[in-house]
């Protein structure tokens, strides 16, 4: 593995994790220790309750200076130059390993569990699972705003956790031979002449797919009518919805499963249309660059709100050097790999590149995942998909 190293949730919520952690009542002996050692790394690191209502970062660059290497885990290549950017300017040694939302999260839970706390920030997806396995279940990633971007950014960008930034899950087509998209419903996607003309990952793998996946079965009454819409008649279920029948016709139209969005985007690029995938908008820089060439759906096709959250990891012994490290991720300089592919929540950065003018508004439909709707059928999802796939 390589080195270098919209969701609308209360902050009740997040105030209540200890509750929710151990039941209601009084706690259990060995869950009340764990309670107090988390209070106290927190009153050691100076976060949560302690932090300070005005941040001195030069104080908090002369401390870092003092603390081991920082490891951060990163579902995304794009955070290796501004690693060695970052070292270079605070003298610091911060390495990154990069690996997929799933192997993330699950790597974040087992180090967790075995008493491991190897990284000091992870910048991950999936904010549902994220939330409910390292945050509620676990005091395995802990809340951390810088207090200037705290008077910036809305209320649901910090909770439950820092959003780096959102992202758009969409589809990637090529044109028919004049020039328009060859498709104009959804549905037309479980037809024959898409048969193993679409490829996509896993929803087990990429938290983008598996939240597209969420919108798509919590709105079965929409996809009711497109099917309505296309085929021209109710639609027949043989699942517990039109969500549901949808994925099964899609996985049983012999649908190509890819590892990565960019082998979804190579899929794209080298097969004669009509063909299809479903991937991140960010990968479109790389149409570009030149390295493929497909067009991004913004009309006729749903598109989901994918939060990239960003989080210090508990028990670091490295505090200031992961606050200096999100305050630089979230800034103009430190985000720059991000800004204009993705869709940044700090107001103050300026979105740059070829893609600057591809924003939110630009989707016509545009779906985000309530976090409690994601918790409730995400499960369900994933094993709905195993029995299909």
């Amino acid at each position: 593995m390589r080195r270098v190293s919209i969701l609308l949730i209360t902050a009740a919520l997040l105030i209540a994790a200890p509750a929710l952690l151990f039941g209601a009542g009084q706690p259990e002996p060995e869950a009340a220790a764990v309670v107090d050692e988390y209070d106290e790394w927190m009153r050691f690191a100076e976060l949560g309750p302690y932090q300070p209502a005005q941040e001195d970062w030069d104080a908090v660059a002369a401390a870092a200076l003092e603390e081991p290497p920082l490891v951060m885990y990163s579902n995304t290549s794009r955070g290796f130059p501004v690693v060695e950017k970052f070292n270079e300017l605070y003298g610091l040694n911060v390495e990154m390993l990069n690996l997929s939302t799933s192997e993330l999260n699950e790597r974040l839970r087992r180090e967790y569990d075995a008493g491991i706390y190897a990284a000091g920030v992870a910048m991950t997806g999936n904010l549902a699972v994220m939330y409910d396995q390292l945050m509620v279940e676990r005091n395995a990633l802990t809340r951390y705003v810088p207090r200037e971007l705290q008077a910036q950014v809305p209320e649901r960008d910090m909770n439950p956790t820092l959003v780096h930034r959102y992202s758009a899950g969409t589809w990637y087509y090529t044109t028919d031979r004049e020039g328009q998209i060859p498709y104009e419903n959804i549905w037309e996607l479980t037809t024959e002449r898409f048969r193993n003309r679409v490829a996509m990952q896993s929803p087990l793998r990429s938290g983008t797919t598996m939240d597209y996946m969420v919108g798509i079965v919590g709105n079965a009454d929409l996809m009711e009518e497109l099917y309505e819409d296309f085929f021209g008649e109710p639609i027949q279920l043989s699942t517990p919805n039109a969500g549901y029948e949808w994925i099964m016709r899609l996985l049983e139209n012999d649908l190509r499963i890819q590892a990565s969005f960019r082998d979804v985007a190579d899929a794209v690029t080298n097969a004669d249309p009509p063909f299809l995938g479903f991937g991140t908008q960010s990968v479109y820089r790389d149409v570009i660059s030149g390295q493929y060439d497909f067009e991004l759906d913004t009309d006729v096709n749903p598109a989901i709100l994918s939060a990239r959250p960003i989080s210090m990891v508990s028990y670091t012994e490295s505090p200031n050097t992961a606050k200096l490290l999100i305050r630089y991720l979230t800034s103009q300089e430190g985000g720059e790999p991000w800004w204009g592919a993705d869709f940044p929540v700090n107001p103050e950065v300026v979105a740059t590149g070829p893609m600057a003018d591809l924003t939110l508004d630009s989707f016509a439909r545009l779906w985000s995942i309530p976090i409690d709707q994601a918790l409730e059928i995400g499960d369900e999802i994933a094993d709905f998909w195993i029995l299909y796939e």
